[in-house]
């Protein structure tokens, strides 16, 4: 039911202009180099639900731009978005994607690197021969700040005892950045007031910290596969996310140092795995992380109230509530 209402608000107001972005997506990636249409076609075929270009069409129309290249900035941002997650994919030496053997698997990590590296640079070229100079410099601003964020992570990975502060921080700088840019890049592309432009970047960074922290607390609820993903992901990365983080600090000593025994064990079986994804549940940190997450929806909300109503605006309110609402 959630997805499917989700589907009804991108084929009933910008279907068309989603189709458009597919069609860029497969053709700016054609090259001379056939490990890049390879690569690129296998993730861009992954099953993505093209979540950045469907905010960044619909903040665009609701601030009444009307004009067809749209499509080509949500394709761009599509294609640094894509850019991270190959290099993700390297970093975690993820096995699988949406279900699929991730590119690294299928191609190495050079081959996911350089191909990752080719879309970021395509995105960039792309917005560069449009000639919107204050668009490329955010874009510019948030790759540098999401290599950061994936920075950060990196040096904290197998840390167990991470504040809140730090998670919000990673979590901002890795995805909620780009969703607060999708959002911002609608604004001025409808040259909107500063003011208009603060809320709807407010309002994409909110929807963007929600939408991790719903991701974070789904891989410690489904303990079956959803989408390949394999339960307790980053539990088995030795990623401290939320829910850990609070279950960590709320747990009775005995329960902490299991906790830590497991999260730093070299190998962690499916039995082991699942007593820790039980014991974070049980502690609170799986409700706790969702609760928060719901909280930043509502605040991303408050930013839409000073735009006229349209069914833009309408459907950019639902899809903040489908961010809490979806089970993957």
């Amino acid at each position: 039911m959630v997805e499917q209402k989700a589907k009804e608000i991108e084929l009933g107001l910008i279907s068309e202009e989603l189709a458009r972005v597919e069609e860029v997506l497969y053709q700016e990636a054609r090259s001379e180099a056939h490990l890049i249409f390879e690569v690129s076609d296998h993730i861009l075929k992954s099953g993505g639900k093209r979540f950045r270009p469907a905010l960044l069409l619909l903040s665009s129309r609701m601030c009444n731009y009307q004009a067809q290249d749209v499509v080509h900035y949500a394709a761009a941002i599509e294609y640094a978005h894509t850019a991270t997650l190959l290099h993700d994919d390297v970093v975690d030496e993820a096995r699988l994607r949406r279900g699929r053997p991730s590119a690294n698997a299928l191609w190495g990590n050079q081959g996911s690197v350089l191909v990752g590296d080719y879309l970021l640079f395509k995105a960039f070229n792309m917005i560069m021969q449009m000639g919107n100079y204050r668009i490329l410099g955010l874009l510019n601003g948030i790759a540098l700040q999401m290599a950061e964020g994936e920075a950060f992570q990196l040096a904290r990975r197998g840390k167990i005892e991470v504040s809140e502060s730090e998670y919000f921080s990673t979590i901002i700088d890795k995805t909620a950045s780009l969703i607060s840019a999708d959002c911002q890049i609608g604004a001025i592309l409808g040259e909107a007031s500063r003011k208009d432009e603060e809320a709807l970047a407010d309002f994409g960074l909110n929807v963007g910290i929600a939408f991790q922290l719903v991701d974070d607390a789904l891989d410690y609820r489904n303990l079956k596969p959803v989408w390949g993903k394999q339960p307790g992901k980053d539990f088995l990365e030795a990623k401290a996310t939320l829910p850990l983080i609070r279950s960590f600090r709320q747990a009775k000593e005995s329960e902490r140092e299991r906790l830590r025994e497991l999260f730093t064990r070299p190998e962690l079986g499916q039995e082991h795995c699942r007593e820790a994804l039980e014991l974070v549940e049980k502690l609170g940190g799986v409700d706790y992380t969702m609760d928060k997450a719901r909280q930043y929806i509502e605040t991303a909300k408050k930013n839409l109230v000073s735009f006229p109503d349209s069914p833009y605006k309408l459907s950019l309110d639902a899809m903040a509530n489908f961010v809490v609402e979806r089970n993957y």
